[in-house]
């Protein structure tokens, strides 16, 4: 077995009253290769809203006693909760800058037979997804992509900050966990209030109703601008926007966007089922995004046999043909090179609904220009074909798919005006056979 290079902190907050995100957090580091043990001796962190309010030395001593447990063990820090992260990783650069205060640690330390130097890090659970697997390495083992699902990243205040302490991403522009969202196949969701607080200490102090509106406010302005779920890695973000949100459904408020932890997700991409993630212990139910999530991989395998999605994601980035489509260059609204990003992002849903793509003529273009032998019409094809599977279709074929699927034909011959010319009556129809003949498939489909 692998020696550890971890001792994992879960804090308070997890073992207490959130098993569920310890054991997907497991179940992900395992399938990663992360090597984390349990450890004896930890404390709660502290809490610097609490404790170090309370009396400063007593958050710094408590702090600096657990990253001392961790030393003794020979170990690093591995954290899940965004304010253990911010208090250990703040206490260990204090003792590293700051001779006096390492002093004044390790005079205290001795009494309980500790020590501390310094040598070990503290990470955060996401830090090491990001910088020890690497979003490279997780795209190449998600096994079921997120692909066409659009999410909200909600970061935590301190995950990012105090930044010059953390030192993990950009606290006011932050990426990184965006890429490992992205790197699942989901679309990361800009959204106005991203780096807001979630607001949670103020159930605190007494003013839940204030706590409450905070995480309306992020909900519902996340789920405006597309997203059908949020996520974050911090336990108390986790409660706020799980807890708060049933609260407000209670109340008959219609939000509901889903909250999952980067561990769940990655979880879910990685193919473990909702049961060994223990989803069902969520507040608010995961099943609307799961359905959606299930729904747009239908679509993408039925796409996917008519289409290779490297192909297509290959067109999307080329796009030199789009100035050459002639719909494109008489209809300015026409961006046949944004419906296939649209495409590669599994976002079939929504192409369905606009139904842009049926301005393509399959005037066959695109596919004589492409040095690759593709042509965009390829991807506008296939969706045709899965809108008029789902009777997603506008009138005018509508009318033509009805009138072959009744006479085999696209138009009923005129015969007033063939015997004015002199014209004989046409040849019967072989409808009855033709139907025969495709029995099982659209036709029939379209009859029922």
């Amino acid at each position: 077995m692998e020696r550890a290079a971890y001792a994992f902190f879960w804090g308070c907050q997890i073992p207490a009253r959130l098993p569920h995100l310890e054991k997907s957090a497991r179940l992900v580091l395992g399938r990663l290769g992360v090597a984390a043990r349990d450890l004896d001796g930890f404390t709660c962190c502290p809490e610097r809203n609490l404790i170090g309010n309370l009396d400063e030395r007593a958050w710094f001593l408590t702090a600096a006693r657990n990253l001392a447990v961790a030393e003794r063990a020979g170990l690093g820090i591995l954290t899940t909760c965004n304010g253990c992260y911010a208090t250990l990783k703040t206490v260990l650069g204090i003792v590293r800058g700051d001779p006096n205060r390492r002093s004044e640690a390790n005079e205290a330390l001795a009494r309980v037979g500790l020590s501390l130097d310094g040598r070990f890090e503290v990470k955060h659970l996401i830090e090491v997804f990001y910088h020890e697997v690497g979003p490279e390495r997780i795209a190449k083992v998600v096994v079921r992509p997120l692909r066409g699902m659009a999410v909200a990243v909600h970061p935590g205040c301190h995950l990012l900050r105090p930044s010059h302490a953390l030192q993990f991403d950009d606290p006011l522009q932050p990426t990184k966990y965006d890429a490992l969202v992205e790197a699942l196949g989901a679309q990361s969701v800009k959204y106005d209030t991203k780096m807001q607080c979630c607001g949670g200490a103020l159930g605190q102090v007494g003013e839940l109703d204030e706590a409450v509106a905070m995480v309306q406010r992020k909900l519902l302005n996340a789920r405006d601008r597309g997203a059908e779920a949020i996520t974050t890695c911090c336990p108390e973000c986790f409660l706020q926007f799980d807890q708060k949100q049933a609260i407000l459904q209670r109340r008959g408020d219609k939000a509901h966007l889903p909250v999952f932890t980067y561990p769940e997700l990655l979880g879910l991409a990685l193919g473990f089922s909702e049961e060994e993630l223990g989803l069902a212990a969520h507040k608010v139910s995961p099943e609307s995004f799961l359905a959606a999530w299930e729904e747009k991989r239908r679509d993408l395998g039925t796409l996917g046999e008519a289409v290779d999605l490297a192909d297509a994601e290959r067109c999307y980035r080329c796009g030199a043909c789009v100035s050459d489509c002639p719909v494109a260059q008489s209809q300015p609204g026409f961006d046949p090179n944004a419906l296939i990003g649209l495409f590669v992002q599994g976002r079939s849903g929504e192409l369905l609904a606009d139904g842009s793509f049926w301005q393509c003529l399959e005037c066959h273009t695109c596919l004589e220009l492409c040095p690759q032998r593709f042509g965009m019409e390829q991807v506008f094809t296939a969706l045709k074909h899965l809108a008029i599977q789902r009777r997603q279709l506008p009138g005018g074929v509508k009318i033509g798919v009805d009138m072959f699927v009744k006479t085999g034909r696209l138009g009923e011959p005129d015969l007033r005006t063939r015997r004015k010319l002199g014209l004989s009556d046409p040849p019967a129809a072989g409808a009855e056979e033709l139907r025969q003949l495709l029995a099982g498939g659209v036709v029939e489909e379209e009859e029922a």
